[in-house]
């Protein structure tokens, strides 16, 4: 057997044999038209190559208000080594109505980031929420690289039902393309309801112009083949399934047929053409994820032709075959599957015990191997939670069967697991699925030159910030105008940009985390600061999340045990959620850090697990003078100590209660303070007077805070006066200051170390649901081990692995363990 680095060398020689040694029949004049295209093709997918993404939540389903954690792993190219293209992944949730709730921009480092979304800005309704992902680049590819997956979300209420589905949707699909009169081929089709999921059917299909009928029924999940079926020039079909007419593709009088039939070690070719020009031979190609493994010359005789290859050539995945017209242009494709057996990897998961206690510490030890048992190193991430509460679906998305199988479909698959899972029907229902659902991912009619590849969005390797500098007085666009950006502690970095002809300006590699405040200023091409400086909305540039299934796939959980989420449930959640926010408050403040338990620390370890809460009943304060004119005869400072929890006086400054207790002991760090989108010191707010000001808005809770960065972290006071200059009798041309969203900081997941960090008889209740996740965890060849501890529950617990290895091999494996009472 091949070992499998020499067989992963062997996937990686093959297209460049190929492209090195054309074979010698492919050389002669008549085929140089298919050799250019397939040249072309690979061109193509050299100089742009594809980002394909997967996130790997922690769970399958949330609670409304819990926090969602996901580790995104984004590949490139046909071999799906960790992507060095982007370095900026954006990750949305979006409700059931459509409507996105939340986007946070992340960091990628080689391919790898991670972060978590949250439900703050979301209206509490039930159903099924979708979690998108992509980047910059992505989208110049459609929509199959972007990253969709749908997660529950149960609230402390009804869960909300399915709602009706209407109108049944059914279209029939001939292989490669085409009915052709009197050529035997089979037919695909598909029954889907309003909301998207498969409709179990069965009906005729009827000629008008005859007495035919020939019955059909679906085989998994709406899908199902008619096989055999040869049209009849003139004939006009349609299904009847209870009463409803669906119509068929029509019959074509000439074309080419591709059809593929399996053994376990052999594609088997068969084409078929009528009325058309064939020459001797036509040229069949066939590629994985774009890299070609296969391409050759098939002999043609009175219309017939065929041949055998030998799966072993192909990589795992989804195989493209295409075949090419004498002239180079695609006239049919199919699509079918490959499980290569030197790409399978196995997953050990040992835990050092089956059954563990109430706080007790858990060992869990992982290590990857190939097909042949040898170490591979790999990167994972990794999630135990409560098993419990609801069914977990082992049919659901994962990095194995989104990587290998949904990147190259168009549309909604439907449990895309039961593909890879063993099951005996699986092999022939992936077949059916790629029959139906299977499109040109690679449009090939489209591949004539490099030239006609427009491109509309480019890689991004940072924040970027646009905006127009335009002139004083008339207000017109200024070119080659002087941009200089300052930002970070005391605007030390600095970097420079100038405007188009358009007076636009554009930077693009800002590496600014959480929000941050950036000067700009501008002169224009003689030196002068007479200029006028207007931001574009950042990320207006992206588009908006469009779903056919848009408000119509509310499902909540028609098969779970639980059937709603209220009551000791819904409590224990809130909990929860309670120490995994304060957790997160105290990293964005910089005040988490690692404890070790000793006599001496005790004491502190209980006062932080008293003290340090989040407040989620807290919101932003704000003042409007015009609506309090009480406070018009006060000192300005002595006015915005009305605000709870903030404290201002002449002598001590200004301080605000964000209520986190640092375990260093050290001060906390001054409050931002903000005139009129401009960063200002205690003295500037000395000198206003109610008069001056509109507004005071007190930002104190950590969502909020979390935008304004590490700046941020003592609380921010936000001033806007009535003049919009901040009360300064000088104009300041040529400058403004703006907040920037950059990358989502990075925090830790709260998971308690039970005799280290926190102690064991702590009586603060542990009741979380996702015990232990971490985003990116090495394991190296001879495996890793990952320390974590249980709660205050005796449940069923699950621990579910998802990873890439170095050789870009995607994996995912799951196993269970009981916490009991002791």
């Amino acid at each position: 057997m091949v070992p499998q680095k020499a067989a992963h060398f062997f996937y990686l020689i093959l297209p460049f044999l190929f492209t090195c040694t054309i074979p010698e029949p492919l050389q002669a004049q008549e085929h140089r038209a298919s050799v250019e295209f397939i040249q072309t093709f690979r061109s193509i997918q050299e100089d742009l190559p594809r980002e394909r993404i997967y996130l790997h939540t922690d769970r399958q389903w949330y609670l409304f208000g819990d926090r969602i954690w996901f580790s995104a792993y984004v590949v490139a190219g046909s071999y799906r080594f960790p992507s060095q293209i982007s370095s900026l992944l954006y990750v949305e949730l979006i409700e059931p109505d459509g409507t996105m709730a939340e986007r946070v921009p992340v960091k990628l480092t080689g391919g790898f980031g991670s972060g978590s979304l949250t439900f703050a800005n979301a209206k509490e309704n039930p159903g099924i929420y979708t979690i998108r992902a992509y980047t910059a680049w992505s989208l110049n590819f459609g929509a199959s690289y972007e990253f969709t997956s749908d997660i529950t979300v149960y609230t402390d209420g009804e869960l909300t039902s399915a709602p009706p589905q209407g109108d049944m949707d059914l279209q029939f699909m001939p292989e490669s393309g085409y009915l052709i009169d009197g050529l035997t081929t089979t037919i695909g089709f598909k029954a889907v309801g309003r909301d998207g999921y498969g409709i179990d059917v069965s009906g005729v299909i009827r000629d008008k112009n005859s007495n035919v009928e020939i019955p059909f029924s679906s085989e998994h999940r709406g899908m199902g083949v008619v096989e055999p079926f040869t049209p009849g020039l003139g004939a006009s079909y349609t299904a009847v399934v209870d009463g409803v007419h669906y119509e068929l593709p029509e019959v074509q009088s000439s074309g080419y047929l591709l059809h593929i039939n399996q053994s376990p070690s052999q594609f088997q070719i068969e084409i078929q053409s009528k009325g058309v020009e064939t020459g001797d031979a036509l040229l069949l190609f066939a590629h994985v994820r774009g890299e070609i493994f296969y391409a050759s010359l098939v002999l043609m005789d009175e219309g017939q032709g065929g041949t055998a290859i030998p799966k072993e050539q192909f990589p795992t995945g989804v195989v493209h075959f295409t075949l090419l017209d004498p002239l180079g242009y695609p006239v049919a494709e199919r699509l079918t599957f490959n499980k290569s057996s030197l790409d399978e990897t196995a997953i050990e998961l040992e835990l050092d015990r089956e059954i563990y206690t109430l706080r007790d510490e858990t060992a869990l030890t992982v290590r990857v191997r190939d097909f042949e048992s040898n170490p591979l190193p790999a990167r994972i991430s990794l999630s135990v939670f409560d098993d419990d509460l609801f069914d977990y679906h082992p049919y659901y998305t994962d990095i194995n069967s989104h990587l290998n199988l949904e990147t190259e479909l168009k549309g909604y698959v439907e449990a895309p697991g039961f593909y890879f899972s063993g099951h005996e029907q699986a092999g022939r229902a992936l077949d059916i699925l790629l029959l139906t659902q299977g499109w040109r991912a690679y449009d090939m009619n489209q591949i004539a030159s490099l030239e006609e590849i427009r491109l509309f969005s480019f890689p991004e390797t940072g924040i970027t910030v646009s905006g127009f500098v335009k002139s004083g007085f008339r207000g017109r666009p200024l070119e080659d105008a002087t941009v200089v950006f300052s930002f970070g502690p005391g605007g030390e970095e600095v970097q420079l940009s100038t405007t188009d002809a358009d007076g636009r300006f554009v930077l693009g590699d800002l590496q600014i985390e959480g929000g941050d405040l950036i000067n700009i200023r501008a002169n224009d091409a003689s030196g002068s600061d007479r200029v006028r400086i207007e931001l574009e909305e950042q990320f207006s540039n992206l588009p908006e999340y469009s779903s056919p299934l848009r408000g119509l796939r509310p499902r909540a959980a028609e098969d779970t045990e639980a059937g709603s989420a209220r009551g000791e449930l819904a409590g224990r959640a809130e909990t929860a959620r309670m120490e995994v926010e304060r957790f997160v408050d105290a990293q964005m403040v910089g005040e988490l850090e690692e404890i070790t338990v000793t006599a001496e620390r005790m004491e502190q370890v209980d006062d932080f697990e008293r003290n340090l809460r989040f407040r989620g009943d807290r919101t932003s304060q704000r003042i409007n003078f015009d609506e309090r004119p009480a406070l018009a005869s006060l000192p300005f400072v002595e006015a915005i100590n009305q605000i709870p929890g903030v404290s201002a006086n002449r002598n001590s400054g200004l301080s605000i209660e964000t209520g986190f207790v640092n375990l260093g002991g050290s001060s906390p760090p001054p409050p931002l303070i903000i005139i009129d989108d401009i960063e200002a010191e205690f003295s500037d707010l000395v000198d206003l007077t109610p008069a001056d000001v509109q507004t005071v808005n007190v930002f104190r809770r950590s969502a909020e805070l979390g935008f304004f960065g590490a700046r941020g972290a003592g609380g921010v006071l936000v001033v806007r006066t009535r003049r919009g200059d901040g009360g300064s009798t000088a104009n300041q041309r040529g400058l403004i200051t703006a907040r920037v969203q950059g990358y989502q900081p990075a925090t830790q997941f709260y998971s308690p170390r039970y005799g280290i960090t926190v102690p064991r008889d702590i009586e603060q209740p542990d009741n979380r649901i996702t015990l232990h996740w971490d985003a990116d965890f090495v394991v190296p060849e001879e495996g890793q081990t990952i320390r974590f501890w249980t709660n205050d529950i005796p449940s069923a617990y699950r621990i579910v692995v998802q990873g890439l290895t170095q050789n870009g091999l995607p994996f995912s494996a799951t196993k269970t363990f009981t916490v009991e009472q002791p």
